[in-house]
């Protein structure tokens, strides 16, 4: 079977992907598929810096604002649904062109996701009680034992608690079983265009975004966030300017203040998106000029 192509566009915030998308979709018979897990919401618009509704309406775009704050979207949630959508693309002749900045969605699609069991309700609460009764080191050290090599940090207890269930319902723990990827999509080339550039450029970039966020409506959005009573350890509320504005509404800090404090987080997500890239080894392998 002939092998397809799947265009992916990745790259740091405010590096131009979204932009770079709509170009070549204008040229080519395709559909954007987005990988960014905070444009998956629906209330998160303004600052995830969503494609609007005319870009959408002009060009195929799918899986932006498909979930509630309130619901959750895991890597394999996301992953069954851009299967769905690159699957009816290939069925339609259109390019699948995905387009973010999510590396770990990135890397499901790619490599695929491990089929890791659901952890049985006896299981959960005995490594519970295990937990209580001899703390978190005693569960810490029985993965170690069984997996010298673990990366999972000492202090990470939701991890630890996790790795230690598998352990107790199947003998292995969960490094053991994200070794043993499953990979659905067959007969692809993924066809890699990186976004970036200067560093200085991109900070620049990504400064004049916090700005205009606030012209386009940013305290409105957080505050719609607050009357709908999120809890603060859902997704959404965790993107960067939802606790900034929040404090700023709250009276706790001044709207320069709140404004700063949104481009340094920003900055330093971008270090932390380049360094992931880096030791990832994700590298452009197809020309721009191919689809432009």
């Amino acid at each position: 079977m002939e092998k397809r192509d799947i265009l992916v566009i990745f790259g740091p915030t405010a590096s131009g992907k979204s932009n770079l998308a709509t170009q070549i979709a204008s040229k080519h018979e395709s559909a954007i598929i987005n990988f960014d897990s905070l444009q998956v919401y629906k209330d998160l618009k303004i600052l995830t810096d969503r494609p609007d509704d005319e870009i959408c309406k002009k060009y195929d775009h799918r899986l932006y604002g498909m979930f509630k704050g309130s619901e959750s979207c895991s890597a394999a949630i996301w992953l069954e649904k851009a299967e769905h959508e690159i699957n009816n693309c290939f069925d339609n002749k259109l390019l699948p062109i995905v387009v973010g900045g999510t590396g770990l969605y990135l890397k499901a699609l790619m490599g695929g996701l491990s089929e890791i069991p659901s952890i049985k309700k006896n299981i959960g609460e005995q490594a519970m009680l295990d937990l209580e009764t001899n703390g978190l080191d005693h569960l810490y050290n029985k993965i170690l034992t069984r997996y010298p090599g673990t990366k999972i940090n000492s202090n990470d207890k939701q991890r630890i608690v996790r790795s230690y269930s598998l352990l107790l319902q199947t003998g292995k723990v969960l490094e053991e079983w994200q070794l043993e990827p499953n990979k659905k999509i067959e007969n692809v080339n993924y066809r890699l265009l990186l976004t970036g550039g200067l560093r200085e450029e991109l900070y620049e970039s990504a400064m004049q975004r916090v700005d205009n966020m606030f012209r386009d409506g940013a305290v409105a959005e957080v505050q719609s966030l607050i009357e709908k009573n999120y809890s603060t350890e859902l997704s959404i509320m965790k993107a960067i300017g939802v606790r900034e504005i929040t404090n700023f509404i709250e009276g706790k800090i001044s709207l320069e203040e709140t404004k700063n404090i949104m481009k340094k987080n920003t900055r330093n997500y971008i270090k932390r998106q380049n360094t992931w890239i880096k030791s990832n080894n994700i590298t452009q392998n197809v020309d721009l000029k191919k689809y432009l």
